[in-house]
């Protein structure tokens, strides 16, 4: 009697068991939105953990499982993208031109360039070496001629003191204070021109007015005009003109010997108070005052 009592509650318990279980299964399947999979899955794991199961284990969701693929895809894309950045990066290095490295003294845009090692050079040889280079310039060609101590883009450039150095000369003492390191030399055409830059206009103004009797000796072999500038009669001097609205400084000389008339030979004049111009032919002054007019603007 005993014994089918006992039988008879194990199986009510059994059966109890099952339909609770299936009930659980319902509701998953209804409220959970769980698959059959995963209720199995953590049902097993109850069975090994004593009937507890750690919340994460138990959230299996498709919502889940889809924020994981969400967020990898995102991962992976991103690491794409970089990566392409990077070897695009890496491709503009590996294929962009290089880089040309520009004289300091270059004020004006020139056509052509040309650099001259002057290292250790007397006048003489400086002379020779830049009336060599001056030749064979087209009348609209402006030329550039960048004077180094040494060969190459990395040998220092020659200074406007170290330039009056070698020419020798008398130039007045204030007058090469007040011009910075930095000046250009080149030729328009069979024009020869130099520009400085100075940094006080005061004493560059009055230094060259004491320099003008000594101009046409001392750097008048630089221009083209050199042979008329050498029979210059003594009495012929600086006059004051006006070009481009700018305040010019002219020396004149005859044509020929006997003729009576004259042309420019020499000029000066400074542009913006920043800068003195030299060289021998009013066009050619014009030139350089619009280019550097242009240069001006374009910074």
């Amino acid at each position: 009697m005993e014994g089918a009592q006992e039988e008879k509650f194990n199986s009510s318990s059994s059966l109890k068991q099952i339909r609770t279980f299936q009930g659980d299964v319902a509701r998953a399947l209804k409220t959970q939105n769980e698959s059959i999979y995963s209720i199995h899955e953590t049902e097993k794991l109850k069975q090994a953990s004593g009937g507890t199961v750690p919340s994460f284990a138990v959230d299996d969701s498709p919502k889940r499982r889809m924020a994981f693929l969400l967020g990898g895809g995102l991962l992976f894309i991103i690491l794409g993208l970089s990566g392409a950045w990077l070897a695009y990066n890496e491709f503009l290095k590996k294929t962009a031109p290089p880089m040309v490295t520009m004289p300091e003294n270059r004020f004006i845009t020139p056509q052509q360039t040309i650099e001259i090692d002057l290292t250790g050079a007397s006048r003489d040889k400086a002379l020779e070496a830049i009336q060599e280079e001056t030749g064979g310039v087209r009348e609209d060609e402006l030329k550039h001629l960048v004077l180094r101590k040494g060969v190459g883009p990395a040998a220092p450039l020659i200074t406007s003191t170290e330039f009056f150095l070698i020419l020798g000369g008398a130039v007045p003492s204030n007058l090469i204070r007040a011009f910075e390191p930095l000046f250009m030399l080149g030729t328009l055409g069979e024009s020869r021109f130099l520009i400085f830059k100075i940094s006080s206009y005061d004493n560059a103004f009055g230094g060259m007015l004491n320099w003008e009797n000594r101009m046409p000796s001392d750097i008048g072999p630089i221009f083209s005009t050199n042979d008329l500038v050498k029979n210059i009669p003594s009495t012929y001097v600086f006059k004051d003109i006006v070009s481009k609205n700018k305040d010019v400084r002219a020396l004149f000389a005859p044509i020929t010997p006997e003729s009576t008339s004259t042309i420019p030979v020499l000029l000066y004049s400074f542009f913006d108070n920043r800068m003195l111009i030299i060289t021998e032919s009013l066009d050619t002054l014009k030139v350089l005052i619009d280019r550097l007019t242009q240069e001006s603007l374009s910074r």
